[in-house]
């Protein structure tokens, strides 16, 4: 708070103080008294003005100052009533009870909101195991279908048909499980901290799993996975949620095969220990495939939420949240995530992880 300012905010009171005291020369001058006295009264009243004015701004001036500074270097506003004092002045304490207000306006809405998306996540959770127990049950129960119309195959030709249909509908069911499970881990991203469990675990195991778990499709798609020399690797990690991010990105390779690609589909994964010994030692794991690729327009947003591309608009399949969410689950485990691509070429994704265990226990 500067002083123009504050004395320009006092000009009605300092109008008054003027205008009385032209009044009270007069007043004396009309009672006979000299100008020496005249003056002087005057004086007094002219320096107990001024010593007044410099007494209400120093007083306001430390108010308006520490909430200035105080709002400039605060993150989260709400908090700015906690962190100053009540001043002692009228429109300082007028300002101050605002601000109070508004702050707890603001605290009891985020609160609402908070309790409202943790219910909402709780809600899909539930969702999600409850809709995946008919989704097995149906799966199982084509598989069934499936076999009996193999057996009958050679007794009708009108079953012939029959087997392709339903494992186009076992397709499409396995499509829907894994849209189900996307919004689970969806879900459980905003608490990732509960259901974090960090251990060493091989690599090779990890990408087994999740290849194994999405074993039928990339059969369906004709892709080749191969596995490098390094991947007996440890890392520091969850394992349930690293097979579930590369999960999604097998997914993406099955999805985007590019036609006509020299020798067949493949996707591979690889290894490597970097700046051993060091402090930044890391573990970096590498997944590229041969598929269509990505545009150089495209790379720079391929990790934003509901990005798509021009791959997107052409497969016609794409939510566009496949690889923000693993960006997002590398992020809250404290994995980097970096991306590679050329068009009609390659798509490539590596996670570094720090050797180092306790920095996920960072912040």
């Amino acid at each position: 708070m500067r002083l123009g300012s504050y004395i320009r905010s006092r000009v009605p009171e300092l109008l008054v103080l003027v205008t009385l005291e032209l009044l009270l020369v007069l007043v004396l001058r009309i009672s006979g008294m000299g100008a020496d006295f005249v003056a002087f009264v005057c004086s007094i009243v002219l320096v107990s003005a001024v010593v007044a004015i410099a007494l209400g701004f120093a007083r306001e001036r430390g108010f308006w100052d520490s909430l200035s500074e105080t709002c400039s270097s605060l993150d989260n506003a709400r908090l700015l009533p906690e962190l100053i004092d009540r001043p002692e002045f009228p429109e300082g304490q007028a300002a101050y009870d605002a601000l109070v207000s508004v702050a707890k306006s603001a605290n009891d809405e985020v609160a609402e909101q908070r309790r409202f998306v943790e219910e909402y996540r709780a809600y899909v959770e539930t969702w999600v195991h409850e809709a995946k127990s008919p989704i097995t049950a149906a799966r199982l129960a084509l598989s069934n279908l499936e076999e009996d119309a193999d057996a009958c195959a050679g007794c009708s030709r009108t079953m012939e048909p029959l087997v392709p249909r339903l494992r186009s509908v076992e397709d499409e069911l396995a499509r829907v499980e894994r849209y189900v499970e996307q919004a689970l881990f969806y879900a459980r991203s905003e608490t990732l901290e509960r259901d974090f469990l960090v251990r060493a675990h091989p690599l090779r195991e990890m990408v087994a799993t999740a290849i194994k778990a999405n074993a039928s499709l990339l059969i369906a798609a004709g892709v080749t996975p191969r596995l490098g020399e390094d991947l007996d690797l440890k890392v520091f990690t969850d394992d349930k949620w690293l097979v579930f991010m590369l999960g999604q990105l097998l997914q993406n390779t099955a999805r985007y095969v590019r036609p006509g690609c020299e020798g067949w589909p493949q996707v591979w994964f690889d290894a490597r220990l970097l700046d051993e010994g060091l402090a930044n030692e890391r573990v970096e794991l590498t997944v590229r495939d041969n598929g269509c690729g990505v545009s150089a327009a495209d790379l720079p947003r391929v990790l934003e939420r509901g990005f798509t591309g021009d791959n997107g608009r052409t497969h016609k399949q794409s939510t566009g949240l496949g690889l923000w969410l693993v960006a997002r689950l590398a992020q809250k485990m404290g994995v980097s995530v970096a991306v590679d691509s050329a068009e009609d070429e390659f798509f490539s994704v590596t996670f570094g992880f720090p050797a180092n265990k306790m920095h996920y226990f960072e912040d």
